[in-house]
């Protein structure tokens, strides 16, 4: 069955069911329900639904329900059309209902709570009034009934009560609605720029092979204009082919790759670009994202490590994706580093012209022959549970960041529990957003 047939169905079956909770307050057949309170809220909820075909069914609905109800409940006095014109008038109510909620175009201010509570007070007070009016006319063969000035003052009431009721309930689960999509927003963006930081770590490590690739190229035709020479006068073995040719060669492949990564690097870039979803941060909120990325992966590695960080700086960069880069890497090495329980540290603050930054952990630490080798890339003391080694070139990437931006990092053994504590020293002003 088509969806919005079934949510129109849901719609009509709601309003009914909710139009038997009444309150009678004129000792006739005149009701006061639920139903219209569910009904204007489900028209509000469900915007795709057709307002003045969703009132003329309602209506027609809560009439035969009603009519269905008397032949139940009193099958021996029950006549069709005298069931007929005493719940015929309720059709009125809903077709004026939506009549009135339809011209006020109410769907345009579900935004405004102010003008969707007058639109509905509106709605509510004049298709009471009118179904009154039906009813009354209708008891009395046709005859005009004027209305008495309480029945006035209260249908004037309940309706303002009952429309700010359901505009404020509505209100309520909108904002609730719209915390959750900022919630779920908020997490895709946070993610966005982790993987955008990610991007820019690869595309600066690619822009440094590409210059090895350049020197490799340059010195493979170098080889291979200083070998011709001494093949030409036999100062070579023969090889077949030549070695000449073979350097040649060489330089040619090399090349190719070079063309390769230069396709690479322009694909990465183009995507850092077009994911540039924010401009500048503060130093806070970076160190934020880096450490609720990370908590994220000791989660993972199922390790029972608290987070604490103090920043005491108000600087705003534009360097996000550097700064992610190198604390990712700082801080996923100080996870790693933890057995299974611990504590990792960020502390910041800047000193007269420079942003100090200190990572540190609870780790096992760093021994003494190691620290003279740990920046240099593919070195590392980190090992899979199958005895595959890492990369070793996490903390080679961010030697290498800091330094670009005319930093330094260091690592300094600490006193438990602050084992290892790396420490990135960088210039305020290379930070700071350039001015143009």
């Amino acid at each position: 069955m088509n969806r919005k047939l079934l949510i129109l169905l849901a719609l009509i079956a709601a309003t009914v069911l909710f139009g038997e909770l009444k309150y009678v307050p004129f000792h006739s057949e005149f009701r006061i329900s639920f139903g219209s309170a569910v009904f204007f809220f489900l028209l509000l909820w469900l915007q795709d639904t057709p307002i003045p075909l969703a009132s003329g069914l309602a209506g027609g609905a809560v009439v035969l329900f009603r009519v269905w109800l008397d032949y139940i409940l009193a099958p021996g006095s029950f006549t069709v059309w005298a069931s007929l014109l005493t719940h015929l008038p309720s059709l009125t109510f809903y077709l004026t209902f939506g009549f009135v909620l339809t011209a006020g175009r109410v769907r345009r201010y579900l935004n405004i709570p102010l003008v969707l509570g007058l639109i509905g007070f509106s709605a509510d007070f004049l298709a009471n009034l009118t179904e009154l009016f039906v009813r009354k006319s209708l008891a009395a063969g046709a005859s005009l009934f004027p209305f008495e000035p309480r029945e006035d003052y209260l249908l004037f009431i309940l309706a303002f009560v009952r429309s700010f009721f359901v505009v404020g309930f509505f209100n309520m689960i909108q904002i609730g609605h719209l915390r959750e999509i900022s919630r779920e927003q908020r997490l895709r963006f946070e993610k966005l720029l982790l993987i955008s930081s990610d991007l820019h770590m690869e595309s600066l490590y690619l822009k440094k092979v590409m210059g090895h690739i350049e020197q490799v190229t340059r010195d493979g035709y170098n080889l291979y204009r200083d070998l011709k020479p001494l093949e030409k006068h036999g100062h070579l073995p023969q090889a077949d082919p030549p070695l000449s040719m073979r350097a040649l060669s060489i330089a040619e492949e090399v090349h190719e790759i070079k063309k390769d990564s230069q396709r690479i690097l322009s694909g990465v870039s183009r995507i850092i670009e077009q994911e540039a979803v924010v401009d500048e941060m503060t130093i806070e909120e970076i160190v934020s994202l880096a450490i609720g990325a990370n908590k994220k992966y000791a989660e993972m590695l199922e390790k029972n490590i608290s987070f604490t960080s103090a920043v005491h700086t108000y600087l705003v960069t534009d360097k996000i994706y550097a700064l992610l880069s190198v604390l990712n890497n700082l801080l996923s090495n100080a996870v790693e580093a933890i057995e299974q329980q611990g504590g990792i540290s960020v502390r910041v603050q800047q000193e007269k012209e420079n942003l100090i930054i200190r990572i540190s952990d609870s780790g096992g630490g760093i021994a003494g022959g190691d620290k003279p080798y740990i920046f240099i890339p593919g070195y590392t003391t980190k090992y899979d549970n199958k005895g595959n080694p890492s990369t070793g070139i996490g903390l080679a990437h961010a030697l290498q960041i800091v330094n670009e931006y005319g930093g330094k990092l260091e690592v300094e053994q600490g006193q438990p529990p602050e084992c290892t504590i790396f420490v990135i020293c960088i210039s305020a002003a290379a930070l700071q957003k350039e001015k143009g």
